[in-house]
C-alpha cells in the first residue's frame, strides 16, 4: 500500500501533525497483524487525518482515496468484520467534511483568488 496514492504528492500536503507524508505508510498498518501498527494507523485515520470539528486537512481527500482502496483489501479486519463497515464511516465523515453546501460558490471563488498564497 506504500505505493498507492495516486498522484498525491504526500510531501506536500499535511494533517493534524504535520507533513502527511508519513500517512500511507500508517494507513498501510490497517493491513498487518502487528497489532500496535494497527493501532497507530487508525488512530491516525481517525484524529489526524479528519479535523476534530468535522472539517478536512489538506491531506483529507488523499487519505479517502486510500481508504476506498483499503475497503477492496482482503487483508482489511479479516478477524474484524466491523472495520470494513469503520473504513465507510470515515469516507462518510470525509463526504461530510467537503460538503459546502450553499457556500460552495464563495468558498471557490475566495480559493481562486488567494490560489498563489495558499500553493506557498
Amino acid at each position: 500500500m506504500a505505493d498507492r496514492g495516486g498522484d498525491a504528492d504526500w510531501s506536500r500536503l499535511f494533517h493534524a501533525e504535520g507533513p502527511a507524508s508519513d500517512t500511507p505508510r500508517r494507513l498501510a498498518a490497517l493491513l498487518g497483524d502487528d497489532a500496535d501498527a494497527f493501532v497507530d494507523g487508525y488512530t491516525h485515520l481517525w484524529s489526524t487525518t479528519l479535523r476534530r470539528e468535522g472539517k478536512a486537512w489538506p491531506a483529507t481527500a488523499p487519505t479517502a482515496l486510500l481508504v476506498a482502496e483499503l475497503l477492496d483489501d482482503p487483508l482489511l479486519g479479516p478477524d474484524d468484520p466491523s472495520l470494513p463497515d469503520a473504513m465507510l464511516a470515515c469516507l462518510y465523515m470525509v463526504g461530510v467534511a467537503a460538503d459546502l453546501g450553499e457556500g460552495a460558490a464563495e468558498v471557490r471563488a475566495r480559493v481562486e483568488d488567494q490560489a498563489r498564497e495558499l500553493r506557498a
